[in-house]
């Protein structure tokens, strides 16, 4: 189990990452909560992503950790807004994210303003 969840896991980011929404291994009734925004159903998270994919640069995976069937995945998103840490909590059934919880500081995003390093 560990290894198909750290493969969707990866699989979501990479999709995230190209902003290739057809790639995204969502459930059809996946519901992803986020500081700025909350998506209920694949196709809402989908249309959100080209959104996203506009002030994002790239993504580095800090770590990622499995147990079962969740994953929590420590990011660094780079932004037009500087770089975002950022946690995710992934649920994964069947091979599929039916829940994506993300956290962060959203204040660069929501003022428009770099993160201070």
């Amino acid at each position: 189990m560990r290894e198909q969840v750290t493969q969707v896991v990866g699989q979501y980011i990479e999709a995230v990452r190209h902003n290739d929404a057809s790639a995204l291994p969502l459930h059809p009734d996946a519901v992803c909560e986020f500081p700025t925004n909350t998506y209920r159903g694949a196709a809402s998270f989908r249309k959100g992503l080209d959104d996203f994919a506009r002030i994002m640069k790239s993504i580095d995976v800090i770590r990622l950790v499995v147990d079962g069937e969740h994953c929590v995945a420590l990011v660094n998103i780079d932004t037009v807004f500087g770089v975002i840490p950022f946690a995710e909590h992934i649920h994964v059934v069947n091979g599929q994210i039916v829940s994506i919880r993300g956290y962060c500081d959203p204040r660069p995003m929501l003022a428009g303003t770099p993160v201070s390093t």
